[in-house]
């Protein structure tokens, strides 16, 4: 089975979810529906829900307007999160589109994000099993967190690879895992499945950014859907930049020191510094340190006591996917 298979087989489900994920952020206010209209129609492959519905079929469960609701929150709070990280980051490009802060200026940027984040808040209060609601507030939490801990790191090259993983956690794992989680406790799965799908979650999570860390530097920008290099001009030192960093000479890492300083470096020196990137082996590493967690993902989810082998056969093709979806752009020449 691959990815397109997966999205078939959920096909219904996630045109229910695209209609409940537009029905839900109508207001009387035109620039909310015209913004959600915008960011709906800017692509993603709602990766989040998808995980979400995959992890509740696993026990044998129907999706219902419960689940489908819970979609939406978890989406909702990824879309926050990027509005908000768009401003902090001044990012002009996402899926090859102008950015929100961009196209309407950062104040619309916030506030929307904000009322996507009130959407959520809602959509939760229909839900009064206190465990999904702590879960669900524990991962906004965490988010947030992440958030500032990038923020206050942002172009430090004296961080340590323990750091950048545990931004990457917050940042990235901890909603992915509360999704998978959630698939087990909309389901009342026992205690040791949920366990296991918060496990699957946690490294699926963090293979999926380090698979996007290493894209930002060795993908092609039609994949991207923004200019390679994006995370050094932004400031963010991700595990590739780190590796090199830690494992070159002199010389190069005070150009290095020099060009996390600058917003605005060269597609020359990008190249530069992606070439450096690719002989010092850093993005090999990243990717080994990809495969392994999604490897060890595959292998937790397998003790699931599931209930539908072809729900697992599809929610192992997604991790698969993810891994594969690297495509390697060309060497600078």
């Amino acid at each position: 089975m691959d990815f397109s298979e997966v999205t078939g087989l959920l096909k219904a489900d996630l045109s229910r979810l695209e209609k409940a994920i537009r029905e839900n952020y109508k207001s009387d206010i035109p620039l909310i529906p015209g913004i959600g209209d915008y960011l709906v129609n800017g692509g993603g492959k709602r990766m989040r829900p998808l995980l979400l519905l995959l992890s509740s079929k696993l026990f044998g469960a129907e999706t219902d307007d419960r689940t489908i609701r819970h979609c939406c929150v978890v989406e909702y709070i990824h879309s926050a999160t990027l509005l908000h990280d768009d401003v902090v980051d001044a990012t002009t490009l996402r899926r090859g589109h102008e950015t929100v802060n961009s196209k309407w200026g950062s104040d619309a940027s916030i506030l929307i994000g904000d009322y996507f984040l009130s959407r959520a808040i809602l959509l939760l209060a229909n839900d009064c099993e206190p465990k999904i609601i702590q879960a669900i507030a524990q991962t906004a939490r965490t988010l947030v967190e992440g958030g500032i801990l990038e923020f206050t790191n942002a172009r430090k090259l004296d961080v340590t690879e323990e750091l950048i993983l545990d931004v990457m956690y917050r940042k990235t794992a901890s909603i992915i895992s509360v999704s998978c989680r959630l698939g087990a406790l909309l389901t009342h799965a026992d205690e040791e499945s949920e366990e296991l799908l918060t496990s699957f979650g946690d490294d699926f999570g963090m293979a999926f950014q380090l698979m996007d860390d290493v894209m930002d530097y060795d993908g092609t920008e039609e994949l991207l859907g923004k200019p390679a290099g994006t995370d050094l001009k932004e400031g963010h030192v991700t595990l590739p930049l780190l590796h090199l960093y830690q494992n070159c000479d002199r010389r190069l890492r005070k150009e290095i020191e020099q060009f996390i300083k600058r917003p605005d470096l060269s597609q020359k020196e990008l190249e530069y510094i992606i070439e450096r990137l690719r002989e010092a082996k850093s993005i090999e590493y990243t990717l080994d340190k990809a495969r392994a967690y999604m490897d060890r993902a595959k292998k937790t989810v397998r003790n699931a006591k599931i209930q539908s082998p072809k729900y697992l056969e599809a929610l192992l093709a997604v991790a698969d996917y993810i891994i594969e979806r690297h495509t390697a752009a060309k060497p600078c020449a």
